[in-house]
């Protein structure tokens, strides 16, 4: 069934777009076929993080990152010209493959730096009932769609001499209203900067999670504990890293 696409985009977006190689949003139901994309894996596995953890969801690690965070656990996706080239038709039929999912994660690597990403994002509406993307938002949302969610995640200034690019387009974001906040937190100082770049940047409590950062069970359940009392203090959600809780730090999971 064909559903009816929402788009918008403020002024800064669609340049940003434009710069990218997008096309504006709102201009085109008949988009020229995606370059094949450089994919780091395709797996079949739960949504671990955000607001729809413990969902069956097919995910797509598109390969490409420059964002540079020091604990990233898909180091092997930072390398644009790392993964394998795919067929955009034909990475829906092997994501299909797998078995059925109500959910699409599009993740990385960073999708916003890739060109063709709209494109891509056009041809999974068709396909899945929801989509979602995980991003650092070091670039404005490019695309709106009801069955679009935005998983955004700004860096801390521990995580990445970049940190401050990701939240530049907060006020974007904040406009877009399928994103929400999702942001990992470490050792102290990070829950104060994290608690401190909310409030800079308004960012409503039901729209941020708070997530620990760790590749163990031990280490995330460590902080999660300190986290829960900062969710419960200031209204926000508990992210989980359910990936990491049932199988492990590696990867295809």
């Amino acid at each position: 069934m064909s559903v009816e696409h929402r788009e918008h985009a403020a002024s800064g977006a669609r340049m940003a777009s434009a710069a990218a190689g997008h096309e504006p949003a709102g201009l085109d139901r008949g988009a020229p076929a995606a370059r094949a994309p450089r994919v780091s894996e395709l797996f079949l596995s739960l949504q671990g993080e955000g607001p729809a953890a413990g969902t069956p969801a097919h995910f797509v690690r598109l390969q490409g990152c420059d964002v540079g965070c020091r604990w990233c656990d898909t180091k092997y996706a930072w390398d644009a010209g790392g993964g394998r080239e795919v067929l955009a038709d034909g990475l829906w039929e092997e994501a299909r493959a797998l078995g059925d999912a109500p959910l699409l994660v599009v993740t990385g690597g960073e999708p916003l730096q890739h060109p063709d990403l709209v494109v891509l994002l056009r041809a999974a509406l068709g396909r899945w009932p929801r989509v979602e993307v995980e991003t650092s938002g070091i670039l404005p949302p490019p695309l709106s769609h009801p069955h679009l969610a935005w998983n955004v995640s700004p860096k801390l200034p521990s995580a990445t001499p970049r940190w401050a690019e990701t939240w530049a387009h907060a006020r974007a974001w904040l406009a877009e209203p399928n994103a929400t906040f999702k942001i990992v937190v470490g050792d102290p100082p990070d829950l104060e900067d994290a608690l401190r770049l909310i409030g800079e940047h308004a960012l409503p409590p039901a729209r941020v999670l708070l997530m620990p950062e760790g590749v163990t069970g031990e280490a995330l359940r460590a902080r999660a504990a300190i986290l829960a009392e900062a969710c419960k203090r200031h209204g926000f959600r508990l992210s989980p890293r359910l990936q990491i809780w049932l199988w492990g730090a590696r990867r295809g999971v």
